[in-house]
């Protein structure tokens, strides 16, 4: 049987980071429009020093500079794997660097539906 995991809020994943002895859980909203891994909001990570710093455009063409993070990212069952996290927004965001290692059933606007 294929390994699957499956989240009852759509459209958000719940998942755990890790950024060296820090851990914390969050829901990430899927975001197809965002080309990195994994942001969430400044305040989760604010006691923690960032790795450096990344330039992102926005939606709306403007251009920002956030604090960048390495880590690991747990998503149910599945092996932990490597991200880069960015601190920016009032939401976290799932991005097309974490949610392109998975094949996504959108089931009805009901679940959302992860497998390898």
């Amino acid at each position: 049987m294929s390994q699957r995991f499956v989240s009852a809020r759509f459209p958000y994943i719940p998942v755990h980071l890790e950024i060296g002895p820090f851990g914390g859980d969050v829901e990430a909203l899927i975001d197809t429009g965002f080309d990195g891994h994994l942001a969430v909001t400044p305040d989760l990570v604010a006691d923690r020093s960032p790795t450096g710093y990344s330039r992102w455009i926005l939606a709306d063409g403007s251009s920002v500079l956030a604090p960048m993070y390495r880590g690991a990212l747990h998503i149910g069952a599945f092996a932990p794997f490597a991200v880069t996290i960015i601190a920016i927004g009032d939401e976290a965001i799932l991005g097309r660097g974490v949610t392109d290692r998975f094949s996504i059933t959108l089931d009805h606007g009901r679940r959302v539906v992860l497998e390898p």
